[in-house]
């Protein structure tokens, strides 16, 4: 390919927005991100309650969690999002800033966790827990289309641990998956 035609196809993409971004560190790691999918969290009666989303350094993320894998040597961050009635129950998630706890939410609002991860060749985190965890900030969903070809876009800006601010966007593919896998297969 010409150089001419590569950066064409940088223009491209980058007026696309990409997957998402991510600008700072946790525990001094930097997330390049690749790869960003999102898919929707039900109940036992097949109600959406929740939603998942996922921006990893590795290509190919819905079919990884779909086959149930975990790749070697990953760097993500994942954000549960869910949105409750002043009773306490879950509605489906929409469009507007979700408040990053990392707590019981208390009833009424919309609230999110996030969690950084960063493995070794043998899939185990090399960040503690404490460190890994979003303990405040803001999500801004500012579009879902939760079906096929669908995607969720936004931005966030969470600081994880005691001090590790990041801010960035995301523009995430739909992942049709019916439950998050619970011990995928390190490969």
């Amino acid at each position: 390919m010409t150089r001419l035609a590569l950066a064409l196809v940088a223009v491209v993409l980058s007026s696309c927005g990409g997957p998402g971004s991510m600008s700072g560190t946790v525990a001094g790691i930097k997330l390049d991100v690749k790869d960003s999918i999102f898919a929707l969290i039900k109940n036992q009666q097949g109600e959406t309650v929740g939603m998942f989303l996922a921006m990893s350094d590795k290509p190919d993320a819905c079919a990884t969690v779909k086959a149930n894998r975990q790749p070697k040597n990953l760097t993500a961050t994942l954000f549960s999002m869910v949105r409750y009635t002043d009773l306490g129950t879950t509605l489906a998630p929409d469009v507007g800033d979700y408040t990053v706890i990392n707590a019981q939410p208390p009833r009424g609002g919309n609230y999110a966790g996030a969690l950084f991860t960063h493995t070794d060749t043998n899939c185990t985190s090399t960040i503690s827990q404490a460190a890994a965890t979003g303990s405040s900030g803001l999500i801004k969903l500012t579009s879902l289309k939760g079906e096929a070809n669908g995607y969720a876009s936004g931005s966030y800006d969470i600081t994880f641990g005691a001090s590790d601010k990041v801010t960035g966007s995301f523009n995430a593919k739909f992942c049709d998956i019916q439950q998050l896998p619970t011990n995928p297969n390190c490969e």
